[in-house]
């Protein structure tokens, strides 16, 4: 399905900064891209290597360095409808029963749990994610399904389920998984930093539940958001320049189009599924 993309340059929200310029621009014909050379598959779809959206010949080049000028990108990925999967458990059922799940959260036609970054950035603010983050095993679910972290983070793997579960974070396009972490009592917390040693998606699975899942969004700078139920994202002190915008989804797939980011220029940016 073809992408549509809506590019405006306008206000939004609270007022901008002195200097900050406002203008209307439209999209360029042919402005959709397919995805790089470096994709993997996941899922049955395609996604762009986060693991290489950063700047230099690798793509892993980012330097935190004051951008005197930037740009702010502002955007929405819409086309989604609420769906909930059903999960029907055939095992460890005193803990395993059936639960619906939001695989596409979704209002006012947005799409959440979009996975959304900008790749080719070099230069820009330090990511200010915390990090620590944690991550629940609960009714033999994880909890959150998406969530974003920094490179380095220590990911609190906490267990609520009294049963084994050995679960396995295994990033786009390595053979094998990054670290395992067992689970066995309700309770237990297990702290990995492992996982988010280096930038990539991960998938967290667990061989002994196959219907638990959830992604890791290791990020490689702060041009990297996981959309809320409307769809949208913000990304603030973009340096000015051409880059690739990529969509992710588990469900939906990818999108990628091409950006650009002028300086003290606010861009909108609207991806449909």
């Amino acid at each position: 399905m073809a992408t549509s993309v809506l590019l405006t340059l306008a206000a939004c929200g609270a007022p901008e900064p002195e200097g900050t310029r406002i203008a209307e621009i439209e999209a360029t014909a042919g402005g959709a891209v397919a995805a790089d050379a470096a994709t993997v598959g996941t899922g049955g779809t395609r996604v762009g290597a986060l693991a290489r959206a950063a700047g230099g010949e690798d793509g892993r080049t980012y330097r935190v360095q004051v951008v005197p000028t930037p740009g702010v990108v502002i955007g929405a990925i819409v086309g989604g409808t609420p769906l909930d999967t059903t999960i029907t458990p055939t095992h460890d059922l005193v803990v395993c029963r059936p639960f619906s799940q939001s695989v596409v959260p979704s209002r006012n036609g947005g799409v959440g749990n979009a996975v959304v970054w900008l790749s080719g950035v070099s230069t820009g603010p330090r990511d200010e994610a915390s990090r620590r983050v944690r991550l629940t095993l609960d009714g033999c679910r994880l909890e959150p399904r998406v969530l974003r972290v920094a490179v380095g983070t220590t990911v609190m793997v906490n267990g609520r389920d009294a049963m084994m579960s050995r679960l396995q974070f295994t990033a786009e396009g390595e053979p094998t998984p990054r670290t395992t972490v067992l689970l066995s009592d309700a309770g237990q917390v297990v702290p990995t930093t492992a996982a988010t040693a280096a930038p990539g998606l991960v998938r967290v699975s667990d061989d002994l539940h196959p219907w638990v899942r959830a992604w890791l969004v290791v990020a490689p700078h702060p041009f990297v958001a996981v959309t809320d139920a409307d769809g949208r994202f913000r990304f603030d002190g973009v340096a000015p320049g051409r880059y690739t915008l990529h969509v992710w989804h588990e469900r939906l797939g990818t999108r990628a189009q091409s950006l650009r980011v002028e300086a003290a220029v606010q861009t909108r940016v609207e991806v449909g599924y």
